[in-house]
């Protein structure tokens, strides 16, 4: 067999060094010390329907404006009633029963209208920008906010700290060379096991950025083979429905259960552009990310406490349904906050209102800024100190949503 090292060392066009030595695999790594709770952030990808996750299924301009798609508020298949904001009733998605027992668990909390409030509504631009850290009127960095975050802390981050649960890492870690993309930890190895390994260690024993880096690799991955191997055996399913998000909760569970030091996971959820036919799409996603989540909490029974899950989307949707009884690319969206220590059972934000001259290009409303909800996570949970280099473009502003010691936070003062 021929092994060189053009066929197992490449270089990533961000200019980091990378090996890839698996399949799908692209990694690089900086030495640095664990933080406070493990932070996952879960990207709903394609534009998650705000107006169908969490409805305001009483209000008239919602039930004439989705005459056949909306949440119902009574009869059969209902919404899940979750109370008010600002007097207005709203009700989760009939599909995540999962969601409604962890928001009366007060594990989970609501953020309506949360987003990027902006007139671009292109999938990708979009979610560069959210991830980026900026919204269009503001100068591109060069750099994700995860990565300006991790930078920003003090201390050394770990060898296996950083994870992406993908083939790829996501833009919010652009420019940090600590992290690693495993799509599956069950399959984080070398192709041609252990003799491709040696031989490929055996190529690298210099001292240059690709020999250090292939030699890191390996290393990295006989550390999540062997913390495989240690973990005792579960069979449980603990209802995780199957699926690609189930493989990469499921991936996330098992590297938490070998204390690698973990702090940051990052995790894709595509499939929510629902043009048409949003009844039965919609109903099988919201399906899918609720029965996941639940499991996916249920399997770390151990870990809640110092875990926090926030889910985000570069946009929500079109307000009035289309000819094809879906919805087009939006505005106003939602986020979820699920942890051990967020102040769970309640919706936050500001209600915007749906009447026509309360629409924001005709759709709902931005009135919470995603990255105000994802400072106060840094700060509380996360041992930031200095979100003024994470996002310094907005004063660091608390609503309340989890619980922690944000005394020493710059960037800001609290409103």
């Amino acid at each position: 067999m021929n092994l060189s090292r053009r066929s197992v060392l490449r270089t990533a066009t961000s200019g980091a060094v990378f090996a890839a030595v698996t399949p799908g695999l692209k990694v690089a790594f900086a030495q640095q010390a664990p933080a406070k709770d493990i932070l996952i952030v879960l990207y709903l990808r394609f534009g998650s329907d705000g107006l169908q996750m969490i409805a305001p299924a009483g209000d008239a301009n919602y039930i004439s404006n989705r005459p056949t798609i909306r949440v119902l508020s009574s009869g059969n298949n209902a919404g899940l009633g979750v109370g008010t904001l600002q007097g207005v009733d709203f009700y989760l998605h009939p599909s995540t029963t999962e969601l409604k027992a962890l928001y009366d668990a007060k594990s989970l909390a609501i953020v309506h209208s949360a987003g990027m409030r902006m007139q671009e509504r292109s999938h990708f631009a979009c979610q560069e920008l959210m991830e980026l850290g900026v919204n269009q009127d503001e100068l591109t960095p060069t750099d994700g906010w995860l990565t300006r975050h991790l930078k920003s802390l003090s201390g050394t981050r770990p060898q296996l700290g950083t994870i992406a649960l993908s083939t790829n890492n996501p833009e919010s870690l652009l420019g940090f060379n600590g992290s690693i993309a495993i799509s599956n930890a069950s399959s984080f190895t070398v192709s041609g096991g252990d003799a491709n390994a040696n031989i490929i260690r055996a190529m690298n024993k210099g001292t240059t950025g690709y020999e250090k880096t292939a030699t890191q690799t390996l290393d990295a991955i006989a550390s999540v083979q062997t913390g495989l191997r240690n973990l005792a055996t579960d069979n449980t399913n603990y209802g995780y429905p199957g699926g690609a998000l189930t493989t990469s909760l499921r991936s996330l569970a098992s590297l938490m259960k070998m204390n690698i030091g973990l702090e940051v996971a990052h995790i894709d959820m595509g499939g929510w552009d629902h043009h048409n036919n949003l009844l039965a799409e919609f109903n099988a996603r919201a399906s899918d990310l609720a029965r996941s989540l639940g499991a996916f909490w249920r399997e770390i029974s151990n870990f809640r406490a110092k875990t926090t899950v926030v889910t985000m989307t570069e946009f929500g949707r079109r307000f009035r349904e289309n000819a094809s009884q879906g919805t087009d690319h939006g505005s106003g969206g939602y986020m979820f906050v699920l942890g051990g220590n967020v102040n769970g059972g309640k919706i936050y934000g500001t209600w915007p209102g749906l009447a026509p001259n309360q629409l924001f290009n005709g759709d709902l409303d931005v009135t919470t800024d995603y990255r105000r909800v994802i400072g106060e996570v840094l700060a509380k949970r996360h041992g930031a100190r200095r979100l003024d280099q994470v996002f310094p473009t907005i004063p660091y502003q608390p609503m309340g949503i989890v619980n922690g010691d944000d005394a020493g936070t710059l960037g800001g003062k609290k409103a």
